[in-house]
């Protein structure tokens, strides 16, 4: 079969892709490739033309006596059509810290005290251990889908310094110093939202229901790769798809920026092209520090508005919704315990369980210390109220 018979294009969406028989395995189960999502009919006939050439030379899978390097480009290339253009950057990149020490050295041969003395190596040139545990993800995962083997490394240890996030007072410094900026409703709604920097960019006049009073997330800019391309792809899961409710002045301070903005995104730039996520944290940075605040990036304001909501009362499910996020991802990263909370639940359990029993068994002497808990809990509820309307 020849590739421009094999190749075909999809009426619908209009990409190119292919089907080819691979043979069978060893135990005699019949394989088939199947490659989809090609932009061009070059770029599909040249992995057709590839998998061909595995095919004829039986090698179904890489060789264990084959270079660590050309066993992780070989999953790379495999990978090509299932990845998105910037994760694959990423994986490419990470997998590029560790070939100068282990690139050369056969599959077979790798030993997890190797890949370790690596990982120390290159903690020691100034890279972090999440980027370290990150690239041992990758490299697992490279040797387990192209050679079926476990390396065993020990993963470096997570990062000891904790991320630094924004007080409410620091928050509210940021806010002040903004007001007079052109693209103050941005950042009002980064903080009262907590959205991505990529959602804020993709935002477009359309998603602003001003009657309703709510805003709807459908899409986010991204930034591929080193080249500057940007690309609009929806959201960074299917619960980055929502709908957020605005409080009244910055419903009004985004209505009257929609309204004079000629451009359909809702923030652009001077030339009516919408703003890119990069500069978008230069730009945030820049303010921060006039502001003589901590130049966090956009990112960490959702760890402040997680971890303010779930003081303030609110349920772990409606905090997730309002950031687009997993409940249980939502509590292992962006849940934070301040201080003032740790102080609190030092104080209750010390009183819950030093406080004496009632000798008196009458409801009315029974009916005291109820009393007295709920008018800490309506205490309680009250500071979370105001918490929340400090927020906003």
């Amino acid at each position: 079969m020849s590739a421009d018979s094999a190749i075909v294009q999809d009426r619908v969406t209009g990409l190119f892709g292919f089907r080819l028989e691979m043979g069978s395995d060893s135990c005699g189960v019949r394989m088939q490739a199947r490659r989809t999502g090609f932009v061009t009919e070059e770029a599909a006939k040249t992995v057709f033309d590839r998998l061909c050439r595995q095919r004829d030379a039986r090698q179904s899978r890489p060789r264990v006596n084959d270079t660590v390097q050309s066993v992780c480009e070989g999953w790379m290339l495999a990978c090509e059509q299932e990845l998105e253009p910037n994760t694959r950057y990423n994986y490419a990149w990470l997998l590029g810290l560790i070939y100068p020490y282990v690139g050369r050295v056969r599959a077979c041969r790798l030993s997890a005290r190797m890949v370790e003395r690596a990982y120390r190596e290159l903690e020691a040139a100034g890279y972090s251990r999440t980027t370290l545990r990150t690239l041992d993800l990758v490299l697992a995962k490279a040797f387990e889908e192209q050679l079926g083997r476990t390396l065993g490394a020990r993963k470096p240890r997570e990062s000891d310094d904790e991320r630094p996030v924004w007080t409410l007072a620091v928050a509210r410094r940021f806010g002040d110093h903004v007001g007079e900026d052109r693209l103050y409703p941005m950042w009002r709604l980064l903080l009262v939202s907590g959205l991505r920097r990529g959602e804020l960019c993709g935002l477009r006049r359309g998603d602003l229901e001003p009657v309703q009073g709510t805003l709807t997330v459908r899409r986010q800019i991204v930034v591929e790769n080193p080249g500057s391309r940007v690309r609009v792809k929806p959201p960074k899961s299917h619960n980055g798809v929502r709908t957020l409710v605005l409080d009244p002045v910055t419903l009004k301070v985004l209505a009257g920026m929609a309204a004079g903005s000629a451009s359909q995104y809702l923030f652009a730039g001077r030339t009516g092209r919408p703003m890119r996520p990069d500069n978008l944290t230069d730009r945030f940075n820049r303010l921060a520090v006039a502001a003589k605040v901590r130049p966090i990036g956009p990112h960490q304001i959702r760890h402040l508005i997680a971890s303010t909501l779930l003081d303030a009362g609110h349920g772990i499910h409606e905090v997730a919704e309002r950031l687009g996020h997993d409940p249980a991802t939502l509590m292992r990263y962006y849940a934070k315990v301040s201080a003032v909370r740790r102080l609190e639940a030092s104080d209750r359990i010390a009183e819950l369980v030093t406080s004496p029993e009632p000798t008196n068994s009458s409801p009315e002497a029974s009916s005291g210390p109820v009393l007295t808990v709920l008018g800490h809990e309506l205490r309680r509820r009250s500071s979370r109220r105001r918490a929340t309307k400090a927020i906003l």
